[in-house]
This record gives structure tokens, C-alpha cells and sequence, in this order.
């Protein structure tokens, strides 16, 4: 049942009442009242409702989590070692399938492309230590150049000690 759903996953986790109703805008005695199965929330909360206790919209609207034995780390390792095995379209082609919240899953895959302030960030460090090692090579390559000549130099030496040419 929904009051099932909203009690199990705000445990899960660890919030209070009062912090999921501050989330999706009402007070803590109208969560309370969802949660006691007295009241349902408006369609308007329960995407809100879906965010903070991480379940679909549509394991709330049904009132049952569509859960499994599998931890989410254990979920993220097997599914990491599974998708190197596969090919892309295969992959999505289950993803797609299985995923009973297709418009909340893309959404929330929108919301994790970086950005192109974050992009260009990465760019610039990327590019800054690209530069302070092309520096370092232009500064010191003559001497890591005659230290290497050395090190072969050495090495030969001793390799015609030990074989006596």
C-alpha cells in the first residue's frame, strides 16, 4: 500500500517526517496523514515524494516498491561488470524494458550530464598540467636525456662484464 511505500523508504533513508514533508511543501501532519493512510498526496507531490525517498512515481501511485534482494551496491557492481560484456544495444534495449519510470530514469540522466561550465572547467585543468609538463620537459628534457644516456651506459657495461665480450 502507499502508506507502506512512504513509511518503508523514509526509514530506509533515515529521514523524519517533518524532513519529507519540508520537501514536497506540506506540513509534517498532512505527510503524517499519508503515511497513516488516512490522506493520499496530489498527483502535484508525488514526484517530490519520489525524489527524496528515491522510488519511482510509479511505486508510490501503486503503493508498492518493486524491490529486490540486492543491495545497490551489489546492483552497480554487477551491472558495471555486465555492461562490458554486452554491446550498447543490447544493453539499453533491457534497460529500456525494464524501466517502468522512462521519463523520470531520462530526466534524471539529463541531470547528471555534466554541464558545459563543468566541461570546459575539466578542459582548462586538463590543459593547465598538459602545459606545466610540457614546461618541465622543455626545462629539464636535456637532463633527463644525458641521465637516461647514462643509466643505458651503465646498464651496457655491466651486462658486458657478466657475458665477457
Amino acid at each position: 500500500m502507499l502508506k507502506d511505500v512512504l513509511k518503508e523508504m523514509r526509514e530506509r533513508k533515515q529521514l523524519k517526517q517533518s524532513e519529507v514533508a519540508e520537501h514536497v511543501g506540506v506540513t509534517a501532519q498532512t505527510y503524517m496523514k499519508w503515511e497513516n493512510g488516512k490522506n493520499e498526496p496530489k498527483a502535484s507531490d508525488i514526484k517530490k515524494l519520489a525524489e527524496i525517498l528515491c522510488v519511482s512515481e510509479t511505486e508510490i501511485c501503486r503503493g508498492e516498491k518493486f524491490d529486490s534482494d540486492i543491495s545497490e551496491i551489489q546492483f552497480m557492481k554487477k551491472t558495471a561488470s555486465i555492461m562490458k560484456e554486452l554491446d550498447e544495444v543490447t544493453f539499453t534495449f533491457i534497460l529500456f524494458e525494464f524501466i517502468k519510470d522512462k521519463k523520470g530514469f531520462m530526466e534524471k540522466l539529463d541531470n547528471e550530464r555534466p554541464t558545459d561550465e563543468m566541461l570546459l572547467e575539466k578542459y582548462m585543468y586538463e590543459k593547465e598540467k598538459a602545459e606545466q609538463y610540457a614546461e618541465h620537459i622543455a626545462t629539464h628534457g636535456y637532463e633527463i636525456a644525458e641521465q637516461q644516456k647514462k643509466e643505458d651506459e651503465e646498464s651496457f657495461m655491466r651486462y658486458e662484464s657478466e657475458h665477457k665480450f
